[in-house]
């Protein structure tokens, strides 16, 4: 079992509120006007342009709060003695706040990660604005009921033509509409990008489409896959057989796991959680398969599920906002679910020229293998490299 290496207390996996509330609503450029602290960490010394921690927040000072309310927390923390605690009291449609960078920084080789918990299901975004006013936007999906953990973010959106080499500021927003929330925000980093876009295709559903339909497709294209095992219906009426899977792992796909029902795990306490993810675990082992990744049932999971997840599996994938750099949490990796053509064109776009990871997920395969040959068609169209879990967990985690 590995060990527990997260802390621990609220964040994410899929759902949809609108990108465009970091688009919208007026911004001010306000300078904060306290220049002793160079860094936000409590330090006068300059700010690491390399990768790794840029801000744990342990001085709010550097922050203007352009909508809501931002104060320290020291009962919520992921690093160091505080949190920053965002507030939305109804009257906000959104909470936001804004840093400044103390000259303009290069992140063309760069994408920013943080950690993240929330009192509600969200989808917080950050903004990378260049010198020309130009943006960059990325965005993670939170679970209320989750940990307090790092977030790898997704890029959804550009306006304009932003220029990485030259980012002025950055903002963190959510959006809050007639509610009253919280999000706490720790921990922001920057992690490095890999030198060439990659793609994981993944069906997270072990039944007989995913052989007879899926995998002949992607020999077309000579790309690999995974599957995720619900390892207690091998061989039942409607999953694939243990022949299928062998088939499958030597055409050089990854059989992993999907829980040993493939149940929504939040749905369970956390004995049955363990029950359910070391049952699984212990099979694929037994059998010759992976245990190393997860699929969370659903795509859905709690704290508990988590650290759980920590304990059995170097990597564990959720629904989420795919097309990030080098995992900086390797057990909430972002996938995207069934996108269709347009949207995987874009992301596959992106993954080329910005030279990201993007994880592309296909459920009832049979319903969708038009949306997966055209993204298969679009990927040998462009620059990228399909990959397996193997080669994330060796090359790109952070």
């Amino acid at each position: 079992m590995k060990r527990r290496t997260y802390l621990a207390t609220a964040t994410a996996a899929a759902a949809t509120v609108a990108g465009c509330s970091a688009l919208t609503g007026s911004e001010t450029d306000e300078e904060n006007g306290n220049d002793d602290d160079e860094n936000g960490n409590g330090s006068s010394d300059p700010i690491n342009e390399d990768p790794g921690s840029f801000d744990e927040f342990e001085d709010l000072s550097k922050w203007t709060v352009i909508e809501g309310s931002l104060t320290a927390d020291e009962d919520r923390v992921y690093t160091g003695s505080q949190s920053a605690r965002m507030d939305a009291d109804g009257s906000d449609e959104r909470i936001m706040i804004k840093r400044e960078f103390d000259t303009p920084r290069d992140l063309s080789d760069e994408l920013p990660a943080l950690a993240f918990a929330s009192d509600h299901d969200v989808n917080p975004v950050v903004q990378l604005t260049d010198t020309d006013g130009d943006r960059l936007l990325l965005q993670c999906a939170l679970r209320a009921d989750g940990p307090f953990a790092r977030h790898d973010l997704g890029i959804v959106d550009t306006d304009g033509d932003p220029d990485l080499g030259s980012i002025a500021h950055t903002k963190v927003s959510v959006w809050a509409g007639d509610r009253e929330l919280s999000l706490w925000c720790d921990d922001y980093h920057f992690v490095e990008r890999p030198e060439t876009g990659k793609v994981l295709l993944q069906f997270p559903e072990s039944t007989p489409d995913v052989a007879n339909d899926a995998a002949p497709l992607l020999a077309e294209y000579d790309v690999p896959g995974t599957v995720f095992v619900t390892t207690d219906y091998v061989g039942a009426s409607g999953y694939l057989a243990h022949s299928d899977l062998e088939s499958l792992q030597d055409d050089g796909w990854t059989v992993a796991s999907g829980g040993a029902t493939g149940t929504d795990l939040t749905q369970h306490d956390a004995d049955r959680q363990e029950e359910e993810l070391s049952r699984a675990a212990d099979w694929l082992a037994d059998n010759g398969f992976d245990d190393a990744y997860l699929s969370y049932g659903l795509n859905r999971y709690d704290e508990s599920a988590f650290e759980l997840a920590q304990e059995y599996h170097d990597i564990a994938f959720v629904g989420g906002y795919a097309g990030h750099g080098h995992l900086t949490n390797p057990h909430l990796a972002p996938r995207a679910t069934n996108p269709d053509p347009e949207e995987v064109e874009q992301l596959l776009e992106w993954t080329a020229d910005q030279r990201l990871i993007t994880t592309l997920s296909y459920r009832n395969v049979g319903d969708s293998l038009t949306q997966l040959e055209a993204a298969l068609s679009t990927i040998e169209s462009v620059d990228v490299e399909v990959v397996t879990p193997d080669d994330v967990a060796s090359d790109n985690l952070h």
